[in-house]
């Protein structure tokens, strides 16, 4: 019997339906449709041109509907973690992993509404909020770095790290002005040729101090030689900070930062639901290189409504450049753990075996 055109069109449209949707309804659908066209030639030419406009007509709403019903169960199956060496990470350890980004999101919020009068609730949310932050410190320490721990514990390394960051550059400031200059140099590129300097140092200091956490931690340390993405997801945390420490702008910068923060929680979420390592740092350094610069927007936006801001461009263009400056850094940061496999299997005092 010879195939109707009909029927041959819209077999290879039922093509760009779903793999599983074709299996469970293929053979339905083209014994339906087969019937259809019989039926309408035996009414005639018109009867036929009316079922192929209806079933155009029909097809890319059904065809939408078959691909959001697959993507809606493949997300509901989807198992956050359950690619890391830990496994899936569910309840409370996957609110604990998103705290260290809620506490900056309340305060960017709050930015949003900060003329009404809440009372004691922001503070006793933010007091919550940081207290659960607290037990994640103290429990991520003592499981010796777990996955859903490691962005907070980021923080901790900010904490360490930052001190001593703004001490390299103050030493660094001396040996490189020149006698009876300011503390900063005048020409723009010069002093971006000096945060160079500052990337450089802070790169030394925060990779010393994560060496040392992986020789103090001998579990952290196979965790990471199985998936050194877990080190990555540790060197996040570090940018949370960057993106909420312009306090002078706090109430004109309180939509960047809300976008800001939001960018790198979504980092965080793609990082827990891709398969591949470097798929998910892929996903950290996207939403770091989109958050920083996103603030950069933000204060080149409201510099000329700030009292003490000066006409003159590149002042305006210096303030603005702050958020990217140490962008640099943390980029580095990210990706060198990728190179931990090269590492002695000596390292750490343990013989662990690396993928």
């Amino acid at each position: 019997m010879r195939t109707h055109w009909i029927d041959r069109v819209y077999l290879a449209l039922l093509a760009l339906f779903p793999a599983k949707y074709q299996e469970e309804y293929g053979e339905e659908l083209e014994y339906a449709i087969r019937m259809a066209v019989e039926q309408a030639q035996a009414k005639g030419r018109v009867s036929v041109i009316r079922l192929a406009l209806r079933e155009l007509r029909d097809l890319p709403i059904a065809l939408l509907r078959a691909h959001l019903d697959e993507s809606r169960g493949r997300w509901m199956n989807i198992q956050p973690g359950a690619h890391l060496p830990d496994g899936p990470i569910k309840n409370w350890k996957l609110a604990a992993l998103f705290v260290p980004f809620l506490i900056p999101l309340l305060g960017a919020v709050l930015g949003f509404v900060d003329r009404l009068k809440f009372g004691w609730l922001p503070q006793g949310v933010g007091y919550l909020l940081f207290g659960l932050l607290v037990v994640t410190w103290v429990v991520g320490l003592m499981k010796g770095f777990p996955a859903w721990a490691l962005p907070g514990m980021g923080l901790i390394l900010f904490l360490f790290g930052y001190p001593l960051k703004l001490g390299a550059q103050f030493i660094i400031l001396e040996a490189a002005r020149p006698p009876g200059y300011g503390y900063w140099p005048d020409s723009i590129t010069e002093r971006l040729i000096l945060y160079i300097w500052f990337n450089l140092a802070y790169v030394a200091i925060a990779a010393l101090i994560v060496a040392f956490l992986l020789e103090a931690s001998t579990p952290f340390l196979q965790r990471v030689r199985k998936d050194w993405s877990l080190l990555s997801f540790l060197v996040f945390g570090l940018s949370i900070p960057y993106v909420i420490m312009n306090d002078e702008y706090h109430r004109g910068l309180a939509p960047f930062e809300l976008a800001s923060i939001l960018i790198l929680a979504a980092g965080a979420a793609i990082f827990l639901i891709v398969p591949g390592r470097w798929q998910r740092l892929l996903a950290l350094f996207l939403a770091a290189l989109l958050a920083h610069p996103v603030l950069s927007l933000g204060i080149y936006q409201i510099y000329p409504a700030q009292e003490f801001a000066t006409p003159v461009l590149s002042f305006r263009v210096w303030e603005a450049l702050q958020p990217v400056l140490d962008l640099p850094a943390l980029a580095i940061l990210l990706c060198l753990p990728a190179l931990l496999p090269l590492l002695p299997a000596s390292f750490g005092h343990k013989l662990a075996t690396s993928d």
